[in-house]
């Protein structure tokens, strides 16, 4: 028995005076060790919540309701950040913990561009979303067919950048079935481009309004649509409307 002891004595000798298997022993522990501070750091309790970015007190109080009913544990930050991207009106949300016990949750808001259909709101990406906490204001209204969202978006933003020395501002943009664009300016002016050779289109509108201001007529409707001119509908007294070409 005294042999083998001392044979086992040797080889474990043998092992430590190898500076690899110390390594990869130390190598070892350190994984060890990081796991098992990621399960503590996973089961800690949270008893403070602190909510930060561009919020009002409404929501930051919504947000807080909203974790608060959540089944799930505090310390799971995916699955808290998953619940609150899924609420309309937050574009972007960063879950923190802080030791020892603080969530921190930075919260990103939609911003809407326009009103999009008559029940949701766009973003400049093209994304609606839903959400009591804008109500009413001076918004832009655009509407199209389900899925069409990104296009009519990108639409607004072109025609928009076009006009803006103009001094013309897109009140309404439609886009219907057919693919054919129609807005209505600040003054109620309807102006049909349809849905080819739309800057062109829009050039014309735009040369035509500078005539029409010098004849001092209230344009009713302008449509585009022609290859070498465009027709204007104009209110006259006692809301005769005349057509004429230009």
């Amino acid at each position: 028995m005294g042999r083998k002891e001392s044979g086992m004595t040797t080889r474990l000798a043998r092992v430590l005076q190898n500076p690899k298997v110390i390594l990869s022993a130390f190598v070892a522990l350190l994984v060890t060790g990081s796991i098992g501070f990621a399960f503590v750091e996973y089961e800690r309790e949270v008893n403070y919540i602190s909510i930060t970015g561009n919020v009002t007190e409404i929501q930051r109080d919504s947000v807080i309701h909203t974790l608060l009913a959540l089944n799930i544990s505090m310390s799971d930050i995916e699955g808290v950040k998953q619940a609150l991207v899924g609420i309309g009106w937050i574009k972007g949300a960063g879950v923190a913990l802080h030791w020892p016990d603080e969530l921190v949750v930075n919260i990103q808001p939609q911003k809407a561009i326009a009103y999009w259909n008559d029940d949701a709101f766009i973003n400049s990406e093209g994304e609606v979303f839903e959400t009591e906490y804008l109500v009413g204001g001076d918004l832009p209204q655009l509407y199209g067919p389900v899925g069409s969202e990104q296009m009519v978006m990108g639409h607004y933003q072109k025609l928009s950048r076009a006009l803006l020395k103009s001094g013309h501002f897109i009140e309404v943009l439609m886009l219907n079935d057919r693919g054919a664009l129609e807005f209505e300016n600040q003054h109620g002016v309807r102006v049909s481009l349809g849905s080819v050779n739309l800057k062109q289109r829009l050039q014309h509108f735009i040369k035509v309004s500078h005539k029409i201001e010098e004849l001092e007529k209230l344009p009713l409707r302008i449509d585009t649509r022609y290859t070498n001119g465009v027709a204007v509908n104009f209110v006259e007294a006692e809301n005769f409307k005349i057509a004429e070409t230009f």
